[in-house]
């Protein structure tokens, strides 16, 4: 008895001594330029000396609303490993008649993201990547790809769930939707998984080749959505909580403006002036791309081709995951980026 109460004092010790190792941070800060516009909290921990720069996509959507309510549920399995900073883009949570709406668009949104990671690396001198997901992984090719003179101060990037075809390239629906949903029905004519649905929509795509018209749209949508289902997570009492009243969240000012519309407008026009076929082989940086088997926004296809355009690159296709894959896969996902960042 007397040699297990022993033990049991030496291990609490050591985990206790473990803990105390630990590196923690969490912190709020503005960048300070430009007015304090770009609010930036930071979380996790800092013994590999290392921060992720969480790049949200929407576009429009706030990125430190995301982490403090720990949509991602990153807080216990990335932040254990890695700090990482979120940030409220350029315009967002602020009346839209006090948005300088020349500054919102993917230039400035670069610049940014260099700001942004300068201050991070000066003030816990840590090494730099960028991570993001959807629309803002096109922020961090744009900004890797047209700003490399200056970008040497961040180590790589990670991007998720990233198309590289926008709404005004030919590409998507001439090639890779259809190829997306061609391949997709193959799979499931071979496993034999309602055989007779998938053969019909794989007849359907090879007759008309591409997809241009509404109808089409509308048709290729019903087949994509439903061959998986992604999970969703529902905001909860306590992740609201841990966001409603914490800078720089205003949920009077939030309710009542259109500012995030606007941003989110703003940008997608400017995405019109975006090819991310020319920007992706102008990209020096080691690149992480990971994207879900069933995400048809971001397909393999079109993965597999941004790998072809990057000069360092790594593809992680997650299987049974959509266009969140975090949430469908967080195991793998959360073990992909930590190999990618830590090299371990």
């Amino acid at each position: 008895m007397k040699k297990q109460r022993f033990y049991l004092a030496v291990t609490l010790i050591l985990v206790s001594y473990n803990l105390s190792k630990a590196q923690t941070v969490k912190d709020f800060f503005y960048i300070e330029k430009n007015n304090k516009e770009l609010p930036v909290f930071v979380r996790g921990n800092l013994n590999d000396k290392t921060i992720i720069l969480f790049v949200q996509g929407g576009p429009g959507e706030t990125a430190i609303d995301f982490g403090r309510s720990d949509y991602p549920r990153w807080q216990k399995t990335l932040e254990t490993k890695v700090a990482i900073a979120y940030y409220d883009q350029r315009g967002l949570n602020q009346n839209a008649s006090r948005i300088d709406t020349t500054q919102i668009n993917y230039k400035q949104y670069s610049k940014d993201i260099i700001e942004i990671s300068k201050q991070l690396k000066e003030k816990y001198q840590a090494k730099i990547y960028l991570m993001g997901h959807s629309y803002g992984g096109g922020f961090v090719y744009h900004c890797l790809s047209e700003f490399n003179n200056t970008t040497n101060l961040i180590e790589g990037g990670v991007v998720l769930n990233t198309p590289i075809t926008t709404d005004y390239s030919t590409e998507r629906y001439d090639y890779y939707r259809p190829l997306y949903l061609k391949n997709m029905a193959l799979e499931f004519i071979d496993k034999g998984v309602d055989a007779q649905k998938w053969q019909g929509a794989y007849d359907w795509i090879e007759e008309i080749e591409s997809i241009h018209t509404p109808e089409d749209s509308k048709k290729w949508n019903s087949y994509v959505e439903s061959a998986f289902e992604s999970i969703k997570r529902k905001t909860s009492f306590k992740m609201a909580s841990r966001v409603l009243f914490s800078k720089p969240y205003n949920p009077i000012k939030y309710f009542n403006s259109k500012d995030n519309e606007l941003v989110s407008d703003l940008i997608w026009i400017d995405q019109r002036h975006i090819n991310f076929f020319e920007c992706l082989p102008k990209i020096k940086h080691p690149m992480l791309i990971i994207t879900g088997r069933f995400d048809d926004l971001a397909g393999p296809e079109e993965m597999q081709k941004a790998e072809e355009l990057l000069k360092k690159s790594k593809v992680i296709i997650l299987p049974d995951a959509g266009h969140e894959s975090f949430l469908d896969q967080p195991k793998l996902f959360n073990e992909g980026i930590l190999q990618f960042v830590l090299r371990k």
